[in-house]
């Protein structure tokens, strides 16, 4: 079932994120001020379609302190939020907190990346970067946080992020033909480079994970999957197929197509 849809503060928004929101304040002690709500196709452009589905917000934060915007993110991730602090120095965007409601039933394929990377301890920006916000909450979701607050119990930081096992083949494919540094395929390109010069597997150097200055993405992804393959034995033609993920199986990791 899909999430149920309200206008609230004139923005659009899921009654689950609203209910989200009103915890998150009740935390900060004061109201936040939305920018942009959820279901707002192509509404803006900087926003990579994060905010196409529901469970996405973006917070007014020029006007904060620098305290109010760090106590706004924790609050936001203590509830179920993947949110962060987002500078004029990061965009072309004011000052705002970024936020993805964790679990929500209609993000959007971008908004569902986001918290994929937040999970992994990265900043949800196409340059893949550590997360810069308060860490501990990567695995905090509103029915989790509620469950806490039934029981009387307050959400405690757990400082190792959930590290992401499941690698998808069709993205893969599609991260052998394309550049951009966002979307699925990107997430997975980046998680067989770093599983393949990962100590335990020496196929390729740690200088290798991101390509040489003037070598596209997808060249330089064809290029590590033939050592992958040489290291492994397998035919080195440089297409990541079922052959070259079963290895990965063997390190523990999930194949899906």
């Amino acid at each position: 079932m899909p999430e149920i849809r309200t206008t609230w503060r004139g923005k659009r928004l899921n009654q689950r994120t609203v209910a989200m929101i009103k915890a998150a304040e009740r935390l900060t002690k004061f109201e936040l001020d939305l920018m942009q709500g959820s279901y707002n196709r192509g509404g803006v452009s900087a926003s990579a379609g994060t905010h196409d589905g529901g469970g996405a917000i973006d917070v007014r934060a020029a006007g904060l302190t620098p305290k109010q915007r760090r106590d706004v993110v924790l609050a936001l991730r203590k509830v179920g939020f993947a949110a962060w602090l987002r500078t004029p120095a990061q965009g072309d965007w004011p000052w705002h907190i970024h936020a993805i409601a964790v679990g929500d039933k209609d993000l959007s394929r971008g908004a569902a990346q986001q918290v994929r990377e937040y999970r992994r301890g990265l900043n949800g920006l196409a340059n893949r970067g550590p997360d810069d916000g308060p860490p501990g909450y990567y695995r905090m979701t509103w029915e989790h946080y509620q469950r806490l607050l039934a029981a009387n119990v307050p959400p405690r930081p757990i400082l190792r992020p959930t590290v992401n096992t499941t690698i998808s083949l069709s993205a893969l494919r599609i991260a052998a033909q394309r550049d951009a540094m966002s979307g699925a395929w990107a997430a997975d390109r980046a998680q067989v480079l770093a599983w393949a010069a990962d100590p335990k597997v020496g196929a390729i150097a740690r200088t290798e994970i991101r390509p040489p200055s003037g070598t596209p993405w997808h060249q330089h992804f064809r290029q590590m999957t033939r050592k992958i393959q040489t290291r492994f034995g397998l035919p080195a033609n440089g297409t990541f197929g079922p052959e070259t993920a079963a290895v990965m199986e063997r390190f523990g990791y999930t194949i899906t197509n």
